[in-house]
Protein backbone atom coordinates (compact mmCIF):
# COMPACT_ATOMS: atom_id res chain seq x y z
CA UNK A 1 0.00 0.00 0.00
CA UNK A 2 2.83 2.71 0.98
CA UNK A 3 4.48 1.77 -2.97
CA UNK A 4 0.89 3.10 -3.85
CA UNK A 5 0.90 6.47 -1.49
CA UNK A 6 -1.33 4.74 0.86
CA UNK A 7 -1.43 3.75 4.70
CA UNK A 8 -3.70 0.70 5.73
CA UNK A 9 -4.68 0.48 9.75
CA UNK A 10 -6.23 -2.56 10.81
CA UNK A 11 -9.48 -2.26 13.30
CA UNK A 12 -10.14 -4.34 16.15
CA UNK A 13 -13.28 -5.52 13.94
CA UNK A 14 -10.96 -7.07 11.59
CA UNK A 15 -11.60 -4.67 9.13
CA UNK A 16 -9.16 -1.43 7.37
CA UNK A 17 -8.81 2.38 6.90
CA UNK A 18 -7.24 3.28 4.35
CA UNK A 19 -5.48 7.14 3.94
CA UNK A 20 -3.30 8.49 1.89
CA UNK A 21 1.12 8.40 3.02
CA UNK A 22 1.16 12.17 2.75
CA UNK A 23 -1.44 12.87 4.90
CA UNK A 24 -3.92 14.43 2.03
CA UNK A 25 -7.51 14.45 1.38
CA UNK A 26 -8.30 10.91 0.23
CA UNK A 27 -11.20 11.57 -1.51
CA UNK A 28 -10.01 12.39 -4.77
CA UNK A 29 -8.19 8.94 -4.80
CA UNK A 30 -10.23 6.70 -3.42
CA UNK A 31 -10.49 4.43 -6.58
CA UNK A 32 -6.83 4.35 -6.77
CA UNK A 33 -6.62 3.36 -3.03
CA UNK A 34 -9.18 0.77 -3.98
CA UNK A 35 -6.95 -0.60 -6.95
CA UNK A 36 -4.08 -0.75 -5.01
CA UNK A 37 -5.49 -2.85 -2.03
CA UNK A 38 -7.22 -5.07 -4.34
CA UNK A 39 -3.60 -5.74 -6.19
CA UNK A 40 -1.25 -4.66 -3.67
CA UNK A 41 -3.24 -6.83 -0.88
CA UNK A 42 -5.97 -8.78 -0.69
CA UNK A 43 -5.63 -11.08 -4.30
CA UNK A 44 -2.16 -11.74 -3.09
CA UNK A 45 -2.26 -12.36 0.64
CA UNK A 46 -5.45 -11.59 2.61
CA UNK A 47 -7.22 -14.61 2.11
CA UNK A 48 -5.47 -17.28 3.94
CA UNK A 49 -3.66 -14.46 6.30
CA UNK A 50 -7.09 -13.20 7.15
CA UNK A 51 -9.35 -16.41 7.69
CA UNK A 52 -6.05 -17.64 9.95
CA UNK A 53 -5.98 -14.81 11.97
CA UNK A 54 -9.99 -13.92 12.54
CA UNK A 55 -9.93 -17.89 13.21
CA UNK A 56 -6.95 -17.49 15.90
CA UNK A 57 -8.18 -14.92 17.47
CA UNK A 58 -12.31 -16.09 17.93
CA UNK A 59 -11.58 -19.87 19.05
CA UNK A 60 -7.49 -20.04 19.90
CA UNK A 61 -8.32 -23.57 20.87
CA UNK A 62 -10.24 -24.68 18.10
CA UNK A 63 -13.21 -25.55 19.68
CA UNK A 64 -16.43 -26.70 17.47
CA UNK A 65 -17.91 -23.61 15.92
CA UNK A 66 -21.63 -24.80 16.10
CA UNK A 67 -21.08 -25.52 19.79
CA UNK A 68 -19.17 -22.49 21.20
CA UNK A 69 -21.52 -20.43 18.52
CA UNK A 70 -25.20 -22.00 19.78
CA UNK A 71 -24.05 -21.34 23.89
CA UNK A 72 -23.04 -17.68 22.75
CA UNK A 73 -26.51 -17.14 21.40
CA UNK A 74 -28.48 -19.24 24.29
CA UNK A 75 -26.66 -17.01 26.59
CA UNK A 76 -27.48 -13.92 24.90
CA UNK A 77 -31.01 -14.37 25.11
CA UNK A 78 -31.15 -14.51 21.08
CA UNK A 79 -32.72 -17.85 20.84
CA UNK A 80 -34.39 -20.37 23.89
CA UNK A 81 -32.56 -23.10 25.95
CA UNK A 82 -33.55 -25.50 23.05
CA UNK A 83 -31.93 -23.90 20.01
CA UNK A 84 -29.08 -26.47 19.45
CA UNK A 85 -25.47 -27.12 17.62
CA UNK A 86 -27.22 -28.91 14.69
CA UNK A 87 -29.79 -26.07 14.14
CA UNK A 88 -27.35 -23.48 14.32
CA UNK A 89 -25.20 -25.60 11.49
CA UNK A 90 -28.07 -25.77 8.93
CA UNK A 91 -29.12 -21.99 9.82
CA UNK A 92 -25.43 -20.92 9.08
CA UNK A 93 -25.23 -23.40 5.78
CA UNK A 94 -28.28 -21.91 4.38
CA UNK A 95 -27.75 -18.23 5.62
CA UNK A 96 -31.10 -17.67 6.91
CA UNK A 97 -31.19 -17.75 10.73
CA UNK A 98 -34.22 -17.74 13.20
CA UNK A 99 -33.30 -14.80 15.06
CA UNK A 100 -31.69 -11.18 13.67
CA UNK A 101 -28.18 -11.94 12.49
CA UNK A 102 -27.33 -7.97 12.95
CA UNK A 103 -28.54 -7.78 16.23
CA UNK A 104 -25.36 -6.55 18.08
CA UNK A 105 -25.77 -9.60 20.35
CA UNK A 106 -25.34 -11.72 17.27
CA UNK A 107 -22.51 -9.86 15.78
CA UNK A 108 -20.69 -10.57 19.15
CA UNK A 109 -21.67 -14.35 18.96
CA UNK A 110 -20.37 -14.32 15.37
CA UNK A 111 -17.14 -12.22 15.77
CA UNK A 112 -16.27 -13.44 19.20
CA UNK A 113 -18.62 -16.47 20.54
CA UNK A 114 -15.91 -17.03 23.43
CA UNK A 115 -15.39 -13.52 24.80
CA UNK A 116 -12.15 -13.59 24.83
CA UNK A 117 -10.98 -10.31 22.90
CA UNK A 118 -14.17 -8.30 21.99
CA UNK A 119 -16.41 -5.89 24.42
CA UNK A 120 -19.76 -6.16 22.85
Amino acid sequence: MRDGGFDLEWTEENTYEVTASDGSELTKDVDAALEQLRLACLDRWDHSITYLFTETRRNPEKQDDAKITAACLRKSGLVGADYTERLWRSENDTGSFSFDEYDPAAVQCRLDPLGLWRQG
